[in-house]
């Protein structure tokens, strides 16, 4: 290839695979499989998956998936359930938590990258959060060290795993794309604003259940896994008893009564072998199907 003609291919103008519209070097980005796709295009996709990794008929899926995601947060998230921004007042990027969805989104103060669709995670595709702070060492002695940025990094199941400790993790699901770490920065230039990372990092662990298992000083009762670890063995027990019942009688022979009490039972089951993420799970579950 003479050098017109690999200047031709790096720089001169391509056809998007998805549109068919043309697209210069500087609005377009080379997927699998050597075909390229446009800015407009690519602003229709996550801005945490690396379009290179994927191929034409794989972009095509995922942006239905992201269809389904902004439908659900414009139809759903943004109608229901209460929010917990952590921080209340952006300075660069946090994260707000929906509860009663089971579900949080990213929030930018302003974003210019790629991806402009609204995009919504469940609580039950995180592998792992955690604080990071960027700090490079001081320029000469007596000053403090320069800060370069800080916030909460996270993993979703189904990504790179190495790392990442399991064991208090179940009842997870994967996500069907993001596979690399997810770098919220909370601020850029100021340590004390970061340091709001902390806030959204306790609330996880909240919702993974970290502390339930411990209790206050003068506190003799139950703790809270405690009390969910009876709930589902009391709620196994009496599951049996309504599922021999039918074996004996005939499905017809439960009651409607006793059909609620059974799912009641079963979540309670579920609850148990789950830290607590089962009920998170539930809501995500609701929420997503009133788009069916």
């Amino acid at each position: 290839m003479g050098l017109g003609g690999f200047f031709k291919d790096k720089f001169g103008k391509k056809t998007c695979a998805l549109c068919g519209n043309e697209c210069g070097v500087m609005s377009r980005t080379k997927i699998k499989n050597g075909d390229f796709l446009c800015d407009g295009c690519g602003d229709k996709c996550s801005r945490y998956i690396r379009l290179s990794e994927l191929t034409l008929d794989e972009i095509k899926g995922h942006i239905e998936y992201m269809k389904r995601q902004n439908r659900l947060f414009e139809e759903v998230y943004s109608k229901e359930g209460k929010k917990e921004p952590f921080p209340s007042t952006l300075k660069e990027a946090g994260i707000e938590f929906c509860d009663d969805l089971g579900m949080f989104r990213i929030k930018y103060r302003s974003y210019t990258g790629r991806g402009k669709m609204n995009e919504l995670f469940r609580y039950d595709q995180v592998a792992s959060y955690e604080e990071y702070y960027d700090e490079s060492p001081a320029s000469e002695p007596g000053k403090n060290p320069e800060f370069k940025g800080g916030g909460l990094k996270i993993k979703l199941l189904g990504g790179n795993m190495n790392n990442i400790n399991m064991d208090n993790k179940k009842g997870l699901r994967p996500h069907p794309y993001i596979k690399q770490e997810i770098k919220v920065c909370f601020s850029k230039n100021n340590r004390r604003d970061a340091e709001y990372a902390h806030n959204a990092k306790c609330h996880f662990d909240y919702i993974f259940g970290i502390h339930d298992s411990s209790k206050g000083l003068f506190d003799f009762g139950m703790s809270k896994e405690e009390k969910r670890q009876l709930q589902g063995a009391v709620g196994m027990a009496q599951t049996f008893g309504t599922v021999f019942k039918a074996i004996k009688n005939g499905e017809d022979s439960i009651t409607d009564e006793e059909k609620a009490k059974l799912e009641k039972n079963i979540n309670a089951v579920e609850d148990a072998n789950t830290g607590g993420m089962a009920v998170y799970t539930r809501r995500a579950d609701e929420a997503e199907a009133k788009l069916s």
